[in-house]
């Protein structure tokens, strides 16, 4: 879902391709000033002619919002579908944070599967639709599909250019979206055996929406990431170690409240977050690739310092956003350009400097 910060003009504004001189301590773990040139060739530790400095002296190579919706739209009722503009535009807004891969994990399949590759944005790694059956979603952002059709739409999207299938594991009924009655399973397990098995067969992967203590079956079926996933346990840790599947916790969304929230509601939530602050740094510590997602009601660099908040170091929390997350989605970016993203003040002493980059270069183009 997209919120409005005016970025939409920032691409317009800031200018062409060009090539870029470096001078900046390599994040996430770098400690020393390096000397790079960023032309149309990619990286060099060789000068390039009429390179333009950049600003700031740190420097990443751009976060990964592992859990972004650019074809969807947030209003007072929930998410809508958008079209192809407004996703150009949660586009941009992701760009001038810095990020420089989104993977999109569910919208309107016409849309977020035919956005462009295009400098200065960033690049998409996408699912098509959410995966569930009527009456088991948003009901304004959902092509509701029943088990008999599951799989073949599955694969049909990964026929159509989707990377991802994402299930909608869990969810409460259609007039009560998760505020109140607890969610149900969506689908039975067998069929999404099945679904599982063909989608990999197929080459592609998939992500399964869950909140409830569903999330080992699903992993015990093979999904390849748990997204949310709030009632996780020390149990299910070993579980997401042994299957290298991510957990994709998506604070941002699952640690909010409504200015409106019931005193219920308030209480969950700091359960919640108690529980989280207890199993957010072991999971990051033993390994697990826990991966920073917006939801698209936060952002990456909030994201990556409610990690922090919960106990997780904050190197080990730009990792998350960063190494971690490109590491594991692997050959999902091979096509990505080269980008990068300087900073005045290291984020490792300060995860708040994310929130305010001193350029970003995505695909060549500067765009702040």
């Amino acid at each position: 879902m997209q919120s409005s910060s005016g970025a939409s003009n920032m691409l317009g504004q800031a200018g062409r391709a060009s090539t870029w001189c470096l001078r900046a301590v390599e994040l996430p773990d770098g400690e020393s000033v390096v000397d790079r040139w960023l032309g149309p060739s990619g990286w060099s530790t060789t000068p390039l002619a009429d390179a333009q400095p950049l600003p700031g002296g740190w420097a990443l190579m751009g976060l990964i919002d592992a859990h972004s919706h650019v074809s969807l739209v947030a209003t007072p009722t929930g998410p809508r579908f958008g079209d192809a503009q407004e996703a150009e535009r949660a586009r941009d807004a992701a760009a001038a944070d810095g990020v420089a891969v989104l993977r999109d994990v569910g919208g309107d399949p016409q849309v977020v599967l035919g956005l462009p590759v295009q400098p200065g944005r960033p690049h998409i790694v996408a699912a098509g639709r959410h995966l569930a059956p009527a009456g088991r979603y948003f009901p304004s952002a959902h092509l509701p599909v029943e088990p008999t059709d599951l799989v073949a739409t599955a694969l049909a999207e990964v026929a159509a250019g989707a990377r991802w299938v994402k299930i909608v594991a869990d969810f409460s009924r259609a007039d009560d979206p998760g505020h109140g009655q607890p969610p149900e399973p969506t689908y039975d397990l067998t069929v999404l055996a099945e679904l599982v098995k063909k989608v990999h067969a197929a080459g592609a992967r998939v992500a399964a929406h869950v909140t409830t203590e569903m999330a080992r079956d699903l992993l015990r079926l093979g999904v390849d990431s748990v997204e949310h996933a709030p009632g996780l346990t020390q149990d299910d840790l070993v579980l997401l170690r042994n299957s290298r599947a991510a957990w994709v916790p998506t604070l941002c969304a699952v640690l909010s409240a409504p200015p409106d929230a019931s005193p219920d509601r308030l209480h969950r939530v700091a359960e919640r977050r108690e529980h989280l602050r207890t199993l957010l740094a072991t999971a990051v510590a033993s390994g697990i690739p826990v991966l920073t997602g917006s939801d698209g009601v936060g952002s990456v660099p909030r994201e990556i310092a409610l990690f922090v908040t919960l106990g997780v170091s904050p190197a080990d929390a730009l990792r998350c956003g960063t190494t971690t997350a490109m590491t594991w989605l692997g050959e999902d970016l091979t096509a990505t350009p080269e980008s990068v993203v300087t900073y005045l003040a290291d984020p490792r002493e300060d995860p708040e400097v994310l929130q305010s980059p001193a350029a970003v270069v995505l695909g060549g183009v500067r765009v702040r």
